[in-house]
């Protein structure tokens, strides 16, 4: 690592030396299942899940007290917050986004932003044995997000940019908006729709399977692991991540909710669940 990139590290977080060692509380909710973790460095501390639904909404913030409550900790210990930024459920990364500035706000504590799709990336790599991992998600729309991450030592460096995709067989329907045209770009980087590939991927998997998983398996390759079953980023798995991308110099992601899709007006709630990112 450079000296320039050593500094930047250590700038980023002025207690990563620390024998002590370092609290991190890392949270993730770019699905309905949110997901909380404290770390001692690499050591877990304590977890929680929850789920966020309609029957019960709003869970982040009670599952968060209970565990800082469970393990006696003040907020005014933790030395670095780890956020997931997405891509998911937008009203709810941006929640979680705005909890973790306000909590680090007081003590000046230092935020750091890691994809969800990357944790998602790592635990397959590491449950397969692979190095080479593609994630795809739901953007809405009629369209999927997709992403090919490279397994590095410690942590997942992304290959290329995001895609926004057209899935096959996609099915009209009446009460949404049709799906954005192929000819009219995106606005994260000038994103165009086009044809789902796995590309040089050695596995595939989506936290979004109940709504990928009927059309995923035909555009597998046999010699391709497709993970079936919805995946969930673990909280832990993030903020392991920043401290191996930190011993890197890695910059933090931006800390903002990442949004695929132009803003379009007039989407009904019928063609769009709370919270999801369009």
């Amino acid at each position: 690592m450079s000296q320039r990139a050593r500094s930047a590290a250590l700038l980023c977080v002025p207690f990563f030396h620390k024998s002590k060692g370092m609290f991190i509380l890392a949270i993730d909710q770019s699905t309905a299942t949110g997901s909380a973790a404290l770390l001692n460095d690499q050591r877990l501390v304590a977890a929680r899940r929850w789920q966020e639904t309609r029957a019960l909404p709003q869970q982040f913030f009670p599952s968060l007290q209970a565990m800082l409550r469970e393990t006696g900790l003040e907020i005014s210990a933790i030395e670095l917050y780890v956020v997931g930024v997405g891509p998911g459920y937008y009203s709810s990364l941006r929640t979680a986004l705005a909890a973790v500035r306000a909590m680090a706000l007081p003590g000046k504590t230092a935020v750091y932003g890691i994809t969800s799709a990357e944790a998602l990336a790592w635990q397959v790599a590491q449950a397969e044995h692979v190095t080479r991992v593609r994630i795809v998600g739901d953007a809405r729309r009629e369209q999927w997000w997709t992403r090919l991450f490279l397994r590095q030592a410690d942590f997942m460096s992304p290959t290329g940019d995001w895609e926004l995709v057209d899935p096959p067989a996609t099915l009209a329907r009446s009460d949404c908006l049709p799906a954005v045209p192929s000819a009219q770009p995106m606005q994260a980087g000038g994103l165009r729709p086009g044809a789902f590939q796995v590309g040089e991927a050695e596995a595939v998997a989506t936290p979004d399977w109940t709504r990928l998983g009927a059309r995923l398996p035909a555009l597998v390759q046999s010699a391709v692991r497709l993970i079936t079953g919805a995946l969930i980023p673990e909280a832990e798995t993030l903020g392991r991540l920043a401290l191996a991308r930190l011993a890197q110099g890695i910059a933090s992601e931006p800390l903002a909710p990442i949004y695929l899709h132009p803003a379009v007006r007039g989407i009904t709630g019928s063609c769009q669940a709370p919270g999801h990112a369009l």
